[in-house]
């Protein structure tokens, strides 16, 4: 452990009252620096889940279950008439993982806003007009990725939760963490996981491994390089949060940073897993940042990346 290497991470961290809990650093493989301003404990990952869902996507496509270019109708053949058009017909599994469905907003987010009771998100996902054609424009829709989930679902016959237990965390050392579901009983997979910081860090060690474990390949190497670079453009995002690390492009559920050649999970209130290749490091987050949760992303390059 490098005792004072997060110094001025916690300096930062009491200087401008983020709300942070905890921060893990790894590099080569072993963690280096971790502080914990609250005691660690499983917490909800918000967003950060996506990517976990992107990962079992990724599994599910190499084990034959589906393919990435598969039409997103073929798994849905009952969807009603009515909300059928050019553009849904065209959509894929691709353009659901890099938030380019073709929707001007989420419809989860809209039917929140609108008060309505969220029983069927699927229903949601296709009665909301595909005003853009698939993959050309990003629109970060929660209703995209609860659709792998069900994806997962539909063709493995398993649930998302328990996709990801056999595949990924036993090989962790994670028990089978807590997952959110819907009515329906399906994971969200947009959000919904609970794990700890350290158990992050390590999911994010095996995607900067390029999926492989004590020897193990649990990811296919070929698409954790697809879901790590820019599957689609991110200029348009203009979420009033939005800094420089939002407009360098999206993956499949995962975001590239303004920091040369790195990514990210990326959740609500300050929960991030940042990797850095350039610096075979890790650096994971948790929090509970109600105002300004990129300011605990900045953190990283602001205090922490130069010393690495």
């Amino acid at each position: 452990m490098i005792n004072n290497l997060l110094d001025d991470l916690i300096g930062c961290v009491k200087k401008q009252n983020l709300q942070v809990l905890n921060v893990v650093v790894r590099q080569n493989g072993e963690v280096i620096a971790k502080h914990d301003f609250a005691e660690e404990k499983p917490i909800l990952l918000w967003s950060v889940s996506k990517t976990f869902t992107s990962m079992a996507v990724g599994i599910a496509i190499h084990e034959g279950y589906f393919k990435i270019k598969d039409k997103v109708l073929d798994f849905f053949p009952d969807v009603p008439s009515k909300y059928l058009s050019e553009n849904l017909k065209k959509l894929t599994v691709h353009d659901l993982l890099c938030m380019g469905a073709g929707h001007r907003e989420c419809p989860i987010s809209k039917a929140e806003r609108d008060g309505r009771v969220i029983n069927d998100i699927c229903e949601l996902f296709f009665e909301e007009p595909f005003v853009f054609e698939p993959g050309t424009h990003f629109t970060y829709d929660n209703a995209a990725t609860y659709m792998l989930s069900k994806i997962i679902s539909i063709t493995t016959g398993v649930k998302l939760d328990y996709f990801l237990n056999e595949k990924i965390f036993k090989y962790l050392d994670i028990p089978k963490p807590k997952w959110d579901t819907c009515p329906k009983g399906i994971p969200l997979g947009c959000t919904g996981l609970y794990l700890n910081a350290e158990q992050i860090s390590r999911f994010g060690q095996l995607i900067l491994n390029k999926g492989v474990w004590r020897g193990e390949q649990l990811i296919p190497s070929s698409y954790i390089e697809q879901a790590t670079s820019v599957q689609i453009k991110t200029d348009d995002f203009n979420e009033f949060f939005a800094t420089a690390d939002h407009h360098q492009g999206y993956g499949y559920q995962m975001w590239m940073n303004s920091y040369p050649n790195s990514y990210r999970m990326d959740g609500l209130f300050g929960q991030y897993v940042v990797m850095i290749p350039d610096k075979n490091a890790v650096v994971a987050y948790t929090s509970n940042e109600p105002e300004n949760m990129t300011g605990v992303l900045e953190l990283t390059w602001n205090t922490l990346v130069e010393k690495l």
